[in-house]
């Protein structure tokens, strides 16, 4: 049996030029030893995954090279599950669903090797050029604390929720750099909020969590109770005067200013996470009061704590662990939308770039529900 692929694609000198197009076709029945053709399901679009194209245009990260695309055109990597559609891999069963980072693609051809009860790797040589973490999938059903019901939340939480534990660990080893006030930009993003819970939960007695954003999402940011103070980018003003650690996830040049000209030498350290402002990004800030900013790298922590073991997969079960608690409570916050249309799809990318997603709105695209459609159109 063959699998005709369809791929989202876009273009990293234009992330608004995107669009499907018919990818490889991959033949059951010709599979090598140990690999997996996987049916995409269901992935998240987050602020998180255009940081992975910004990243990966700038070559900071090579996210974009995970997923080989046409010339000109790439992939950008999402979070979500896909189901095992065909395998070559005695451990490996038709069905077993899979939890892992995807392209935006119906499906997707894997060579899987590392397979233990709770998780295996793709060693497909695309993959080698990011850390081995992104190449494992999470066996769901061996996970005691999987649920179906919660996939979409998953898919949206997970991943941002990694990040979160790793600022987490960066800035606890650390000693918070001797500062009390943590600031985080772009405070209603999943990242963002997710690191703020884990401050405000975890480390209240050592610092304190102050969260920036937008006027129009102040409500919400203050309601989910994420951080001990929220104020308005037009309230950096009111930062107080006082040893700080800023991470700035909006990649916004000018917020980033206004911070650094209010408290100057005060800043303790300064880390650019990423860019949910997409289009505001590339200024330079050699010129900037205080310490210059730097770019926070996920990867780079995930090689710290490599060190300190050498299974990947002892990470996903600590995220996991982590998980529970947050994703329960931002099942109230969060309204979950799917798409399931190609239009639709590429519609609610094009609003992202945009904005125009509220930050109470959960982004799934249904690859599975739109599987049909792409194959009657392309």
């Amino acid at each position: 049996m063959k699998y005709q692929s369809h791929d989202f694609i876009f273009n990293p000198d234009d992330f608004r030029d995107a669009k499907f197009v018919s990818g490889a076709s991959y033949d059951a029945d010709g599979l090598a030893d140990g690999e997996v053709i996987i049916e995409i399901d269901r992935l998240a679009l987050t602020a998180n995954t255009i940081s992975y194209g910004i990243a990966g245009k700038s070559g900071l990260i090579r996210y974009l090279e995970s997923f080989p695309a046409p010339q000109g055109f790439a992939r950008m990597p999402f979070w979500g599950f896909g189901n095992i559609a065909a395998s070559a891999h005695p451990e490996l069963s038709v069905g077993e669903r899979l939890y892992g980072f995807y392209p935006p693609s119906t499906y997707l051809l894997t060579k899987m090797d590392k397979v233990k009860p709770t998780s295996c790797r793709d060693m497909s040589p695309c993959r080698n050029s990011i850390p081995t973490f992104y190449s494992e999938y999470a066996r769901v059903a061996a996970e005691p604390s999987y649920s179906a019901e919660f996939d979409d939340m998953q898919s949206l939480l997970r991943p941002v929720i990694s990040t979160s534990f790793l600022l987490e660990n960066f800035i606890t080893r650390h000693a918070f750099y001797g500062a009390r006030n943590v600031i985080i930009t772009s405070a209603s993003s999943k990242t963002a909020f997710g690191f703020g819970h884990f401050l405000v939960n975890n480390h209240a007695d050592k610092c304190k969590a102050i969260g920036l954003t937008s006027a129009g999402n102040k409500d919400f940011v203050e309601k989910i109770g994420c951080y001990h103070q929220v104020l308005t980018y037009d309230e950096v003003e009111m930062l107080p005067n006082e040893p700080s650690v800023l991470f700035d996830m909006a990649g916004n040049s000018t917020v980033r200013g206004a911070i650094h000209n209010h408290l100057g030498d005060q800043i303790a350290y300064s880390g650019t996470v990423g860019a949910t402002h997409w289009e505001s990004v590339g200024a330079d800030d050699a010129a900037l009061p205080g310490p210059r900013p730097v770019f926070w790298s996920g990867p780079d922590e995930i090689a710290h704590l490599a060190k300190e073991s050498d299974d990947p997969a002892q990470m996903l079960n600590l995220i996991s662990a982590r998980m529970g608690g947050l994703m329960l409570e931002a099942a109230q916050w969060l309204t979950v939308t799917h798409f399931s249309s190609p239009e639709a799809i590429k519609a609610a990318y094009t609003d992202m770039l945009d904005s125009k997603m509220t930050a109470e709105q959960g982004i799934i695209f249904d690859l599975s529900g739109a599987r049909a459609n792409l194959a009657a159109k392309i």
